[in-house]
């Protein structure tokens, strides 16, 4: 608890005593050390923490050096015939998703999260964009792939990691949001939602750092789980001492949401050795050795991590930052099965039964297959081997350069994002293709996810109304984020306190068309509940 620490002494080896304060956190159990002063960069920082009841604890750290941090891409680039267009909301411009095999088959709806599929160039591992379709933001698409609801962002910024977690007891939606950097990191902060839509908190990563586009995750106890990336100047193996060179340092943190203190911090570097790494200093301009990119808290005080460029999967202790076990790359725990070997993998997560799932990508560069594919593994932890339980391949050329991801139904079915190529998709447990559809070409989509999902607004009905000839007139009704409405009314007359019914119809897709014979002046409509209660009107308009 906080009150059983004593004291805190924290001295740089170059700039001296460090006074500070304690901030407990929100659920008790601990405090985070806040500095007055921060430490110099390069120096040694020497610990004590005196805590009632037992001995001092010693540690100690090194402060890394800073390297420049790019600033965002920006993506001024539309290509306006692959977004929908709608009548009532002529500002939105989602992209749009074409279905291929089991329209309306997948049981919920489909979160997603737009935004420029990459392109990399293998004689430099430079990331940019090729060409954006549309702005980004989070996405829900119904089974048919017809837009539900779309938060779009203002370029450059865009989001990632849309899904519905849980948070205070509370079905909640959560996504990172930001500027996406030519190295492929994210700059922003975590959002989190609730059933409305309405904005509850914004979280940010602490330590100067920000919050990066791979991973925001919610823990069981209300903390959040985010990825940061740091460039940073190191000495290299092999280069002159005096030297120092640019390092893609990769950063796990745990934050506690009410308070925004970081309550656990944990760098690839120092612990993951840079010889297991697939990129070099000589093919990336900040060698990005590790590219941490999902993280899921496990039982026992651990924390498993993928990183894409070392292809390994990670067992941390959180208490002592040591790696349990690797699974793949170059260090591997485990002696891999036949099939089991991948490259450049995200979204690794260990199931309950013991076994792991992961979206395979296969391309870095180099390319090592034809095609990405999503397996399960299962890990013998007594003789450490990984057997291949399963693999689900969309197509034998579908191809993620990057992001992907898998995610097990409750009914044992794998619903797979193929992030760039840009494809999702439904199969069954035993890998035959239920449900495929995608998105635009050049678009992509760093990670998809189904679930179930039911949502009321706090914002009108929109409507707009068009006057196709004398006495008939056309009403385009759509309501961004609405999942109940069975049917539209619409309603005239010659103002807007003398509007009645004149027609209805059901609602079809998120922008519904009425056409009416009517002379009225002016137009509103009322969303209508499957059991015909009024769930909210427009305001009313005159035809154009």
């Amino acid at each position: 608890m906080p009150r059983q620490i004593a004291s805190v002494r924290v001295v740089g080896s170059v700039s001296g005593p460090h006074p500070g304060r304690l901030a407990p956190y929100s659920r008790g159990g601990g405090a985070s050390f806040i500095l007055r002063h921060p430490l110099t960069e390069g120096e040694h920082a020497s610990v004590v923490v005196r805590i009632a009841g037992r001995g001092p604890i010693h540690f100690g750290f090194t402060v890394a050096r800073l390297a420049p941090t790019q600033p965002p891409l920006n993506i001024p680039v539309l290509q306006p015939a692959k977004l929908d267009h709608f009548v009532s909301q002529p500002e939105l411009l989602a992209p749009q998703i074409t279905v291929h095999r089991g329209a309306g088959v997948p049981s919920g709806y489909i979160f997603l999260a737009p935004l420029p599929s990459p392109e990399i160039h293998p004689e430099s591992n430079n990331v940019l964009t090729i060409h954006p379709v549309g702005p980004g933001g989070p996405m829900i698409v119904d089974n048919r792939g017809r837009l539900v609801w779309f938060h779009q962002l203002q370029p450059p910024f865009v989001a990632a990691n849309f899904r519905p977690q849980r948070f205070d007891g509370h079905e909640v939606l959560t996504w990172w949001q930001g500027g996406v950097t030519p190295a492929a990191f994210g700059l922003g902060e975590g959002v989190i939602a609730d059933t409305s839509y309405r904005t509850l908190r914004i979280v940010r990563t602490g330590n100067g750092y920000s919050a990066d586009i791979h991973e925001f995750v919610i823990t069981p106890d209300g903390d959040a789980l985010f990825t940061a990336y740091s460039p940073i100047l190191v000495h290299l193996p092999g280069t002159p001492s005096v030297t120092l060179s640019p390092l893609l340092d990769s950063i796990v943190q745990e934050v506690d949401i009410r308070t925004g203190l970081v309550m656990w911090e944990w760098h690839a570097y120092g612990h993951i050795p840079l010889a297991d790494s697939y990129a070099t200093a000589a093919t990336s301009s900040t060698f990005d050795a590790y590219h941490l990119n999902s993280i899921q808290l496990l039982a026992g005080d651990r924390v498993l991590v993928s990183a894409r460029d070392t292809s390994a999967v990670y067992d941390i202790d959180a208490g002592t930052g040591r790696i349990l076990w690797t699974l793949g790359g170059k260090a591997s725990s485990f002696r891999l099965g036949r099939g089991v070997r991948f490259f450049f993998q995200h979204d690794a997560q260990l199931r309950p039964d013991g076994t792991v799932t992961l979206f395979d990508d296969e391309a870095g560069p180099p390319i090592e297959a034809k095609s990405s594919r999503a397996i399960v593994v299962a890990l013998d932890q007594r003789h450490k081997t990984a057997r291949l339980v399963r693999q689900y391949r969309r197509t034998a050329d579908t191809l993620a350069d990057s992001e992907g991801n898998m995610q097990t139904l409750p009914s044992g079915n794998p619903f797979v994002g193929f992030g760039s190529a840009p494809a999702f998709s439904e199969f069954s447990a035993g890998g035959r293709l239920l449900f495929d559809a995608s998105l635009p070409t050049d678009d992509g989509s760093y990670r998809e996810y189904l679930f179930p999902w039911t949502a009321t607004p706090r914002t009108r009905p929109a409507l707009a109304a068009r006057r196709t000839a004398a006495g008939r007139v056309s009403v385009y009704a759509s309501w961004n984020g609405a999942t109940t409405v069975a049917r539209w009314q619409v309603l005239g007359g010659a103002s807007a306190a003398s509007l009645t019914p004149l027609a209805t119809a059901a609602a079809s897709g998120f922008e519904t068309r009425v056409t009416v014979s009517s002379s009225a002046s002016t137009f509103a409509v009322r969303a209508l509940s499957a059991r015909g209660r009024v769930l909210a009107s427009s305001a009313a308009v005159s035809p154009s």
